[in-house]
């Protein structure tokens, strides 16, 4: 089993424990009721209505057994399935195995509706399967059985054997097992942690749901992995001896959900058309919810299975990093930033705009959205002004160059231009951006501008006459 498989199965152990006592009180001398087998689909996560901070939830299918015995002696038997949220059952399965939820949940909490819904619309039947309580009970006394008796035990040879074991010899054994395994983990813990705790590290969790609904694992298409480091190119040689080196300032390296690095060469390429100094800019969103356009990356990788790529950028010896995907007309790298330890919590509304469920076309509207905004010199700090969508603006732009023209053209009471005469285009322009950006909530842009030529006016006749002197 991996670290994964094990997290599941104690979550699912422990839930068991937790509901057993609330099935009991509602067993009668004629009813028994029995839980058959407990599935761990995942985390529900929804905003909180006054913080609006994310809230997660474990949800649950449960098998449940239903022996009834009517006033003639004549046993009944009946198999349903419940679904929890946390330790609450919210619905079950009815006759033809249509789910069917309280009425009153469904209706006063549709955020948790529409999450739960999410995560079994992403959810398959087969993924629930193979974390169900009894499937990986079965895969563990099979490595149970397996180290004890020095040979392999199949999964379909354990309820056998169980059979002829009682209760106490195997806890005996999983304990025996569990002593070994945890030394093993912890000396190779060791090992790898000294290994990729080198100068300017950084480390990003896959299991994140890098874009509020899919995990960073999943996007790279590397799930069996749990975690990311960046480390110094000249560094890998310390994590897997012979390495090759690449020519870049970054590598990537995987830890394993069983704790072994891999320095990730084999799966990515390096993207030499974008990244520090390249003529290619990148547009990026950020974790402070702002978006920018630049070619600051120090190191971009792209991975080989599905074009995903990944971008480190230097940020005052930290390293940011990103997850790119390519626009289909410019093959231009639009990304958002990855979180880590190091950055902020994301929003979920931030991290939304690059979910795939927003169409294929979503990457070139973000493009567009943000490109426009920083050609006429605004950074946008509203996720409305560069979420791919056409309504949702907060405010629209000007043509900046033609009123830069018309700033230096301005003619003052003695039909004089002393603005051309003193400034260059630049430093209006530079003073027209300035002023649009600290007074656009509280003036008009024609008060703006024409504050602008009065204030200029007097700066270049100030300026005229102290040359004079």
């Amino acid at each position: 089993m991996n670290q994964k498989e094990k997290e599941v199965l104690k979550i699912e152990e422990s839930f068991k424990d937790t509901i057993e006592n609330e099935l009991t009180q509602k067993q009668t001398e004629n009813k028994k009721i029995e839980i058959k087998d407990i599935k761990y689909v995942g985390e529900v996560i929804w905003q909180d209505k006054i913080n609006g901070k994310p809230i997660p939830e474990n949800f649950f299918i449960v098998d449940i057994g239903i022996k009834e015995i009517d006033e003639e002696g004549k046993e009944r038997t009946t198999e349903q399935k419940s679904y929890y949220l946390g330790d609450k059952c919210i619905g079950g399965t009815i006759g033809d195995g249509e789910i069917l939820f309280n009425p009153t949940f469904e209706n006063s909490e549709p955020d948790k509706m529409q999450a739960i819904n999410d995560l079994l619309d992403k959810t398959t039947e087969q993924e629930i399967e193979n974390n169900s309580m009894n499937n990986l009970q079965r895969k563990e006394l099979s490595e149970v059985l397996t180290a004890h008796l020095g040979k392999k035990v199949s999964e379909e040879e354990v309820q056998k054997m169980l059979e002829e074991m009682d209760k106490s010899e195997i806890e005996k054994l999983k304990e025996e097992k569990e002593e070994h395994e945890d030394k093993d983990e912890n000396d190779l813990s060791k090992k790898q942690t000294e290994k990729i705790k080198v100068n300017g590290i950084q480390k990003a969790d896959f299991n994140k749901k890098v874009d509020g609904k899919e995990t960073l694992g999943k996007r790279l298409d590397l799930e069996e992995y749990d975690s990311l480091y960046v480390i110094y190119s000249d560094k890998v040689d310390d994590i897997t001896s012979g390495t090759k080196r690449n020519n870049t300032t970054y590598s990537l390296v995987g830890m394993t959900k069983d704790g072994e690095a891999r320095v990730l060469n084999d799966e990515f390429k390096m993207d030499k058309s974008v990244g520090n100094n390249a003529s290619r800019e990148t547009t990026k969103i950020r974790a402070n919810s702002t978006a920018t356009r630049d070619n600051e990356d120090l190191s971009i990788y792209t991975r080989k299975s599905n074009g995903m790529s990944i971008g480190c950028e230097n940020n005052q010896g930290y390293v940011d990093m990103f997850l790119y995907q390519k626009t289909q007309e410019e093959n231009e790298n639009v990304g958002i930033q990855i979180e880590t330890s190091q950055t902020p919590i994301i929003p979920i509304e931030t991290r939304e705009v690059m979910n795939r469920n927003k169409g294929i076309y979503q990457k070139e509207n973000v493009q567009n959205e943000i490109e426009e905004h920083t050609e006429n010199g605004c950074e946008p700090d509203n996720v409305k002004d560069f979420d791919g969508e056409e309504n949702t603006g907060t405010h629209e732009h000007i043509d900046i160059d033609y009123y830069v023209q018309d700033i230096l053209n301005y003619e003052n009471g003695d039909g004089e231009e002393k603005i051309k005469e003193v400034f260059t285009e630049n430093e209006v322009k530079d003073k027209l951006l300035r002023e649009l950006k600290e007074n656009k909530d509280k003036l008009s842009t024609d008060q703006i501008i024409e504050s602008v030529k009065q204030e200029m006016n007097q700066d270049a006749e100030i300026l005229d006459r102290e040359h004079k002197l």
